[in-house]
Formats: C-alpha cells, sequence, structure tokens
C-alpha cells in the first residue's frame, strides 16, 4: 500500500508532479513514516513529517540554451506550507559530536537556478528540501554528483535526465535537537537515481539507463560517486520506497532492462560525465621549462628563478604536485640566495620599506605551518596593503581534548602588528595545507582589525547590524550581521555564523568555505588600502588554489621588520568553538 499523500496546500498542483518525476512519484511502502508530497516550481519533495525532512526529493536536468546564473541565497527558509509542530527552523545544523553538518540539499539550487529561474531557486532554500549532511560529504563525493549531473547536456533524439535523491537511515539515528521537542533525525547516508532515457519510446527498462548510488556520510573527499554503485532495488529496500511502480517486475529490474535489447548497452550521460571529469583531472599540462642554471652571479640566478615563477604563477589551472612542489623549491632557494649574497657581496641597498603581511614559524611539523602560512600571506598580500605590517607568529602546542589551534591576542611594536596562532600537533599532521592556510587567513583577518576597535565602532553591539555612517561607506554591510553568540572570542568578532555559515570569517570553521566580497571590502573601512577586489563569492579552495602558485619575493623586505619580536599576550580563540544552542524562534 502505498502511504504517501499530496500535501493539503498542494493539492490544486497535483497536476504538476508528473512533470517533475519520471513515471510518478516513488510509492512509499512504510505505514509508520506517511509521506506527503510538497509541490514547489522547479522540483518536488516527499517530505516525511516523522523525520522532518525529505524521505526524496526529485527534479528533472533540462539542457537550456542560455543558463540563469542568480547568485546562491544567504538565507534558509521555513517552509510555511507545513504545520508548526513540523518546521525545524531556518538555522544552520551546527555539529554532531565535533563533525560539522551541513544544510544538505537534496534538490541543488543550481539546476533548479539555470532551468526555472530566481524564485524557483530561492524555493530549493526551503527547509522542507534539507537533510543534516556531514560537511565533508555536501562538499566532496556529493557535491562531485551533483555537479556531474548538472553538467549532462541533452543529446539528440534523447529525454532530460531525471533524478530523485534522499536520506537513508540507520537502525538507530543520532539526532539533533531544534527546540520545542523537535529532534531530527542523522542519515547514515544519502542516496540517489538518475534516470537517462536513452531511445523512443520510452515503454520498457531496457530503453532507459538508471544509475543507482548509496554514499555513505563517511565518503572519503577523494572518492569518486562511481565508487557508490547500487542497484535499484539495493536503494528501494534500504527506504521502503518503490520507484517506477507502472513497470511491472516480476523479474528483477536489472535482469529485464537487458531482457528487451540484446545490443550493445548504452552508456548513461551520467556515467560518461563522470569519466570525463576524470580524464581532466587526469590531462597532462603543457609544462614549464624550468629555470637554466646558466646563470653567472648570485642575482642572474634570483632573476631566473623568479622568471620561472612568474610563468607557474600565470598558468590559467589548479598546478600539478610536481610544479607545486617545484614553487616551494623556488621559495627556499630565493630565500638562501638572498641569504647568500648578502654574506658574499657587497652590500646591496635595500629597498624602500613597504607595509607586508609575513609570517615568523618558530616550530613546523614537516614544513606544514610552513607552507599554509605562505598560501595565507600571499592571499592577503592579493587583495590588501595593510596600513601597518603584520608578522603572523606560528608554533604548535600538544594538548588531549578537542582544541585544534588556538589565537593569541595581537600585539604591536614600532609600527608593527603581531598575530599569533597555535596549531595542535596531535591534529596537525592529519589537517590539508588548505585547512592548514584557512585558519592562518582567518586569524590575519582580525589581526587587520576584524574583531577590534574600529571594527566595533562600525555596528550596533546589541543587534549586530551595521550603522547607517558604517552602510554609507560600504553599502555591502547593510546585508550583513555581526555574530552575537558564542562568548568571548566568537561573540561581536565575526559575520554571524547563522546567516553566512561557511564564510571564511564566521566563527565556526567549516568544510568548503567561501569568500565574500565584503570580507576584502571591510578592510578598507578599516583603514587598509584594497589592491584588488572581489567580484563575487569565491570557494576558498579556489583562491587557495592561485596563492599557492604564488612565489613570496620580498624577503628583503621582510628581513627590515623585527621577526623575532614576541610578547606574550592572552587567549583570543580557540578552533573549533563551541556551536552555540539554536536561538528560539519564539525570541
Amino acid at each position: 500500500m502505498d502511504n504517501t499523500t499530496i500535501h493539503p496546500s498542494c493539492t490544486s498542483l497535483a497536476h504538476l508532479v508528473d512533470l517533475h518525476l519520471w513515471r510518478g512519484p516513488p510509492q512509499n511502502l512504510d505505514a509508520d513514516r506517511p509521506v506527503q508530497i510538497l509541490v514547489n516550481q522547479g522540483y518536488v519533495v516527499g517530505f516525511s513529517p516523522q523525520r522532518l525532512q525529505p524521505a526524496w526529493s526529485a527534479y528533472r536536468v533540462a539542457d537550456a540554451d542560455r543558463d540563469v546564473d542568480y547568485k546562491r541565497p544567504l538565507f534558509y527558509y521555513q517552509d510555511m506550507r507545513l504545520e508548526e509542530k513540523y518546521r525545524i527552523g531556518r538555522h544552520t545544523f551546527g555539529k554532531l559530536g565535533g563533525i560539522q553538518l551541513n544544510v544538505g540539499h537534496m534538490s541543488p539550487n543550481e539546476v533548479i537556478n539555470r532551468q526555472f529561474g530566481r524564485l524557483a531557486q530561492m524555493e530549493t532554500f526551503l527547509m522542507s528540501n534539507m537533510s543534516p549532511q556531514y560537511g565533508s560529504l555536501n562538499s566532496g563525493v556529493w557535491l562531485k554528483l551533483e555537479t556531474a549531473i548538472r553538467l549532462i547536456n541533452d543529446d539528440p533524439d534523447r529525454d532530460h535526465v531525471w533524478v530523485i535523491s534522499g536520506p537513508v537511515f540507520g537502525d538507530a539515528p543520532s539526532s539533533i535537537n531544534r527546540g520545542n521537542g523537535k529532534n531530527l533525525p542523522v542519515p547514515d547516508s544519502y542516496f540517489c537515481v538518475v534516470v537517462d532515457p536513452h531511445t523512443y519510446p520510452y515503454d520498457i527498462p531496457s530503453k532507459v539507463n538508471i544509475d543507482c548510488f548509496i554514499i555513505p556520510q563517511t565518503a572519503p573527499r577523494s572518492s569518486s560517486p562511481d565508487d557508490y554503485p547500487a542497484t535499484l532495488e539495493e536503494v528501494e529496500a534500504a527506504t521502503s520506497l518503490r520507484f517506477f511502480a507502472s513497470w511491472g517486475r516480476d523479474l528483477p529490474f536489472a535482469m529485464m532492462s537487458t531482457m528487451h535489447d540484446r545490443a550493445a548497452p548504452v552508456q548513461s550521460r551520467l556515467m560518461r560525465t563522470l569519466q570525463e571529469v576524470k580524464s581532466q583531472r587526469d590531462v597532462t599540462f603543457a609544462s614549464v621549462d624550468p629555470a637554466l642554471p646558466e646563470a653567472d652571479t648570485i642575482g642572474g640566478l634570483i632573476d631566473a628563478l623568479k622568471a620561472e615563477a612568474a610563468q607557474l604563477e600565470i598558468q590559467q589551472r589548479a598546478l600539478t604536485e610536481e610544479e607545486l612542489a617545484r614553487v616551494n623549491t623556488i621559495q627556499h632557494t630565493i630565500s638562501w640566495l638572498l641569504r647568500a649574497r648578502e654574506v658574499a657581496g657587497p652590500p646591496v641597498p635595500a629597498p624602500e620599506p613597504a607595509n607586508m603581511i609575513t609570517y615568523k614559524v618558530i616550530e613546523d611539523l614537516g614544513d606544514k605551518l610552513t607552507t599554509g602560512a605562505r598560501s595565507a600571506c600571499n592571499f592577503w598580500n592579493r587583495f590588501v596593503t595593510p596600513k601597518y605590517s603584520i608578522v603572523i607568529r606560528l608554533g604548535t602546542f600538544t594538548q588531549f581534548g578537542n582544541t585544534i589551534a588556538r589565537a593569541y591576542m595581537p600585539y604591536d611594536k614600532d609600527g608593527v602588528h603581531y598575530g599569533k596562532v597555535e596549531f595542535n600537533t596531535r591534529f596537525l599532521g592529519r589537517f590539508t595545507d588548505d585547512e592548514i592556510a584557512g585558519t592562518i587567513i582567518h586569524e590575519i583577518g582580525h589581526t587587520l582589525g576584524i574583531g577590534w576597535d574600529t571594527w566595533r565602532k562600525l555596528f550596533h553591539e546589541n543587534t549586530g547590524r551595521f550603522k547607517s555612517t558604517a552602510v554609507s561607506k560600504l553599502r555591502s554591510l547593510e546585508l550583513m550581521e555581526v555574530e552575537l553568540d558564542g562568548g568571548p572570542g566568537t561573540a561581536l568578532s565575526h559575520w554571524d555564523e547563522d546567516r553566512f555559515d561557511r564564510e571564511l570569517m564566521t566563527g565556526y570553521q567549516d568544510a568548503g568555505e567561501y569568500v565574500l566580497p565584503v570580507t576584502i571590502d571591510v578592510m578598507e573601512i578599516l583603514g587598509h588600502k584594497i589592491n584588488e577586489r572581489l567580484p563575487v563569492r569565491k570557494p576558498l579552495k579556489e583562491l587557495l588554489e592561485d596563492a599557492a602558485r604564488v612565489v613570496f619575493s620580498r624577503q628583503d623586505e621582510a628581513r627590515q621588520l623585527d621577526l623575532e619580536y614576541y610578547k606574550e599576550t592572552d587567549l583570543f580563540e580557540t578552533i573549533p568553538h563551541v556551536t552555540p544552542a539554536p536561538k528560539d524562534p519564539a525570541g
């Protein structure tokens, strides 16, 4: 028996259900989990009131002559069609046992955006479309799958591609509290069924490719969606859903799909796209010629190495591991050659000092902090010339518990500002270069002024909203709010977590972080010079790829700073912070 109904608010839209689903909605065979269908402009959700999240969400992927690309909305929305007892609020999901939970779209915003426009895109941000998804999955394998689906084009004489996805629960799932006695279970994994009709008429299974996946929450980032194949029967057993009921199945579905047509199987567009994406990762790029060692002076060799670095910096692609290793080698070699020139030759006049952001590593673990610090300083030096030079001092500590890093109050001397960040050796060895660099970039942001006196004068501390005087200088501040929760080190010193979630300068470190243009632009109000503005929101990972291939060649200027100066200051913040409890919607 099918335990699915149309939600009362959507009965007038029931005729649209088949426009978003291949051969109708899945049948719900679980009598203890009623499903209500919510019809939206660009997709359909089978909502489970019992679990307060979708049992499934379905959409189609149609190629468009001209894609629409509206910016990602900044908010999540309550679905007011649901009774209040089934609404979970519009705040982010926080963490579970120290693991970041993202607000996982079951129907993604981008593919709906490009087909149906802005309002349809905003409807994908209804909380009725969301499930608590591990941050590492949401920005890892699941993102790879959604991206591959979005890249599928309509081939001649082939129908659109159709997608159904949703959560899979274990026998005793963990849950997160959403207030007012509402507990949201956290799935063990997620399923995705992709239907690709290839031969008209599409009336038998042999004329349709069906790719199925069950991807665990713990899937490694480096893995691929096709590492987690499933059969339709396996998805049905895991979800108590029955798909494509209009196709009778006296035999297993996989067998039926081959019985009607003995010709060579037609490859699905999804698998073809996944293979193309993999091949693009493996493509051999034109190499950059290494510097020739014929230079007869130290200065000539330095110039040759800088020329090689410049060629690596202008590559419009991610560098290979070999090229990144060369960048690191060039960086170290230039540093030693500059020192050798000082010792061996006549004094070279130091260049006119200019403000910069640099670093001093006190203790390291296999050059991990040195590599991260270089990318972090390259990041900020690209966008900002600071009104004072900054030295970020880096070291390690060892401590049990979940503190992965800690930062201290900035201090200054002779116009130079110093920041201090230490990383816990119990975790440091497992961090990626991007995770280390992102943490250092965040702390340099504080040393540049976010969280301190000038910053505090820009907004109302009781609301977190920016004052009209600040908005008159930077219009985008009108849309921003400052974090009020989290205690010392978090409150009043970051963008609001509920509204901006994975932004670089929120108080809680997340996977898949991004940088808003306002985070760069606000530096001008804090007194710094903007070298380059960020035109749109960018993934931090993409910006770090650019920063990793830049060789810092201002060592002569950096040596004019007192890199050794140190002053004990109080602890400012630890990472991770304690996530604040969800706000009570009633106030």
